[in-house]
């Protein structure tokens, strides 16, 4: 059997390993190179692009799909440009705020306080993920130090114009729009975010327990006095249809005794039975006579 020189020199052994290690960090080390260099950025958002050198943020906004950069200097930050739904609300599985209430209680016009379950749409506009990042932070911290703060003001602002019954009433819709406007005016002003959508949606309105409880006693003080009326109108039905009942039996009783006199002067009775309740004194014979 022949066998080579280079695999009976322990040497060459270890070298010919250390080489092939060696082209394979290599390999591995452009592989990861190459990777770092290009970054994914999903459908609806862009990225940011912050040079750490520097310390300053680029102009250039990367859109959705596989992007180039500058390995380890320059760092992404990826923003989500998409309709994002910002939630308050009294029950605590749903919102922003989990575990607990997280609705919006404002002071109205009559002095009482509602509570107010609101929904606001808003997203970055096209080409503003920068100014975001460069201005205010990242998107999580926008949402509870830019986003709440205004839409509170807006609602606080706007429950305070219109009293308890007019929220929780007639007055829902009007409230929603004006609460709209102030939001978005907020928005353009500051020129970091706009309404998406509908944009705000008054979703209820809730009454402090004592509030309601007067409510419900008005309620049933009103429906009380609606039942008398009732019993009033339906008594003055009846008596009205007693005297038309009446005033019937009246006229019937005079058509006959009209009709009893009309025979009895047709007729030669010298003797004739007339019931009492028919209230007829007649004298025949003076009738006759005639």
């Amino acid at each position: 059997m022949h066998i080579e020189e280079d695999d009976r020199d322990p040497v060459a052994l270890v070298s010919r390993h250390a080489r092939t290690v060696v082209n394979a960090v290599i390999a591995a080390a452009v592989v990861v190179l190459l990777w770092s260099c290009v970054v994914f950025i999903p459908a609806g958002h862009e990225g940011v692009l912050f040079n750490k050198l520097a310390g300053k943020v680029s102009d250039t906004t990367l859109k959705q799909g596989w992007q180039l950069r500058v390995p380890v200097i320059m760092q992404v930050i990826i923003y989500d440009c998409r309709r994002k739904a910002y939630t308050m609300s009294m029950r605590p599985d749903e919102g922003q705020v989990q575990g607990e209430s997280d609705t919006n209680w404002s002071p109205t016009a009559d002095g009482n306080s509602v509570g107010l379950d609101i929904t606001v749409w808003y997203r970055i506009p096209l080409d503003t993920a920068g100014k975001v990042y460069l201005k205010l932070g990242n998107q999580e911290w926008c949402e509870e130090q830019v986003i709440r703060p205004i839409i509170r003001n807006a609602v606080r602002l706007m429950t305070a114009k219109y009293t308890a019954p007019e929220i929780y009433g007639p007055k829902r819709t009007e409230i929603q729009d004006k609460i709209k406007e102030l939001i978005a005016k907020s928005f353009t002003d500051d020129g970091f975010f706009v309404l998406d959508g509908d944009g705000v949606f008054l979703r209820d309105v809730h009454l402090t327990p004592s509030y309601q409880h007067s409510i419900e006693e008005k309620v049933a003080a009103q429906q009380a006095i609606q039942r008398k009326q009732f019993e009033v109108e339906q008594a003055k039905q009846e008596a009205q249809a007693i005297r038309i009942k009446n005033d019937a039996l009246a006229a019937a009783k005079s058509y006959l005794q009209l009709r009893t006199i009309e025979m009895l002067e047709k007729k030669d009775f010298k003797v004739m039975v007339v019931p009492q309740s028919q209230g007829l004194i007649l004298n025949l014979q003076d009738s006759q006579g005639k």
